[in-house]
This record gives C-alpha cells, sequence and structure tokens, in this order.
C-alpha cells in the first residue's frame, strides 16, 4: 500500500476516533449557558427569533439535570429574559449578538434569528 494511502486510512480513523469521543450530551455549565440563551431567544425586547431549536435542546438535556442544575438554568433564563426587557439600545444590540452569535453553539450552526 502507498503512503498516501495509508495517511488517508490513518485520517480516516483520526476523525472517526475524534466523532465517537465527543460528549452527547453538554455538561451542567452548558446546559445553563444553554438556558440562558433560550430566555434570548425568547425576549421580544431582542426582536423576533424562531426559538424551536433552542427549546428542544434544553428540553432534551434537562431531563437529566439534578435539581439544583434545573433551578440555576431556570434563573439564568429569567434573567437573560429580565436583561433583555431593561436593557438599553447598546446593552440590547449586545444580548442580541450573543443570542446570534455564541448560543449558535447550542443550536447546531441553525442560526433561526430575527425576519425583521
Amino acid at each position: 500500500m502507498s503512503v498516501i494511502g495509508n495517511i488517508l486510512i490513518v485520517a480516516a480513523l483520526v476523525s472517526t476516533s475524534a466523532a465517537l469521543a465527543a460528549p452527547s450530551h453538554l455538561t451542567d455549565s452548558q446546559y445553563i449557558a444553554a438556558a440562558r440563551c433560550q430566555g434570548l431567544f425568547d425576549s421580544r425586547a431582542l426582536g423576533s427569533s424562531d426559538a424551536s431549536v433552542i427549546d428542544k435542546v434544553v428540553k432534551d438535556e434537562g431531563a437529566t439535570r439534578t435539581p439544583d442544575v434545573f433551578l440555576r438554568a431556570d434563573d439564568a433564563r429569567s434573567n437573560a429574559g429580565r436583561e433583555a426587557r431593561n436593557a438599553s439600545p447598546t446593552s440590547r444590540s449586545a444580548l442580541a449578538a450573543e443570542r446570534d452569535g455564541a448560543c449558535q453553539a447550542y443550536t447546531g450552526g441553525f442560526a433561526p434569528h430575527a425576519a425583521n
């Protein structure tokens, strides 16, 4: 077998191993961050957005959480909504940028943001 053939086989095995090693669930801190994002997606103050993907992620991931993590996530979601409602125009832009940027990590890259 050629050197290139061996390299391709090794590369395929490494990429498969990396995919298998990736966690299939969010950590508690990631779950809490996703709940915050859910609060940002749900906030009408930031403009309309489709929250269905983040809602599904939070629901699916919430099934295995301990009560204290679930409560912290609920607080994060509520606080994000309150921040958005009470934000200045500059702060509101930053929160919308968080929703449309960092929060996309919890939606699989799907960008369900506003259709203003």
